[in-house]
Parts: C-alpha cells; sequence; structure tokens
C-alpha cells in the first residue's frame, strides 16, 4: 500500500518553501533579484536622463547671447572722443624704454618727483632732486650722453629751505629719440 499524505492545517509559507524543490525556490529567488537589480539600473538611468536635460537647458540659456548694448562712444561729444584719443595716446607711449633709459642716469643720488611725457612733440619734461649740485649736474651729464635722449638741458633749479637736507630741486627737459634715429 502507498503512503498518504493527509494534511488538513494550513502550515504557511516556510512550510511549503521547506516542501518544494529547492532549484524552483533559488530559480524564484535569482529572478526577484534580477528584476530589483534591473529596476534598481532604470532609476539610475532615468536620474542621469533628467539632469543631462537639466544641464542641455541651462547651457542653452547660457548661450543666448544678449542684445549688443550701444556703445559708450556714441554718446560722446567731439570733445571728449579727443580727449580719450589724447589719453590713448599717452598710455601707448614707449613708457618702459624710457623708464630704463632714465634709471641707468641716476646712478647717484637723484630721486624722480614727476615725469610727462609730450608725444607730439616728443619731449620729456620732469621734476628731481638731488643730495646737491655734483649729483645734480652729473645726472644731466649722464642724461646728455644717453642715445635715446637728444638737448637735455636744465630749466631750473633751487634748494629746498623747507628741507632739513637742503636738497636741490631741479626741473629738466629732453627730446626723444627714437631708435634708430641719428642726432
Amino acid at each position: 500500500m502507498t503512503k498518504l499524505d493527509i494534511d488538513f492545517v494550513d502550515r504557511g509559507l516556510l512550510f511549503w518553501l521547506y516542501r518544494t524543490d529547492r532549484r524552483w525556490a533559488l530559480l524564484t529567488l535569482l529572478g526577484g533579484l534580477a528584476l530589483l537589480l534591473g529596476w534598481l539600473q532604470w532609476r539610475s538611468v532615468q536620474s542621469d536622463l533628467i539632469r543631462l536635460t537639466q544641464e542641455q537647458a541651462q547651457t542653452a540659456r547660457l548661450q543666448e547671447r544678449p542684445k549688443p548694448r550701444p556703445s559708450a562712444a556714441q554718446g560722446m561729444t567731439a570733445e571728449q572722443i579727443k580727449a580719450t584719443n589724447g589719453v590713448i595716446a599717452q598710455l601707448n607711449q614707449p613708457w618702459s624704454e624710457l623708464l630704463e633709459t632714465l634709471e641707468s642716469t641716476r646712478k647717484g643720488r637723484v630721486a624722480f618727483l614727476e615725469l610727462r611725457f609730450d608725444p607730439v612733440r616728443a619731449r620729456i619734461k620732469g621734476v628731481a632732486e638731488a643730495k646737491d649740485a655734483t649729483e645734480m649736474l652729473r645726472f644731466m651729464t649722464q642724461l646728455k650722453a644717453q642715445p635715446l635722449m637728444a638737448q637735455a638741458h636744465l630749466s631750473l633749479h633751487q634748494i629746498s629751505q623747507t628741507d632739513p637736507n637742503k636738497p636741490y630741486r631741479f626741473e629738466f627737459s629732453a627730446d626723444w629719440r627714437k631708435e634708430g634715429s641719428g642726432p
């Protein structure tokens, strides 16, 4: 006689998992795990797609060019344009060469107080102080010997009475020669 399995009591999920074949349980578990991993990958792709769409919209907004503003020169008077061009011409002068030339001449005790450059006449005017008359004259001699300077002369000199060291304050001027031009 064959054995009959009669059971009238509902034993729950664990009982049926125990009683079923282990291969089916493992297959079901792996299927559920595959579904879970697929769903997580789908969410990751969706969030990347949303982020890329937002970045693309932001880039498009940044690339929109604003309408050009009216130029400031359109509202300027002729006098203002002339003054602006004068400032530009002043800034475009060979300041570095000029300063190097003047620095090489002041090897003694001479301090520059003011330098002006007239681009129209290519003339340099300056105010300086020297410890004594010898230093002042040495500076003028060195300035005349510079190859980029012509017709250097002393315009005015005086002894500063208010300073305890009593330095010589003097004004000088010289013509600026372009490099390569003769005397």
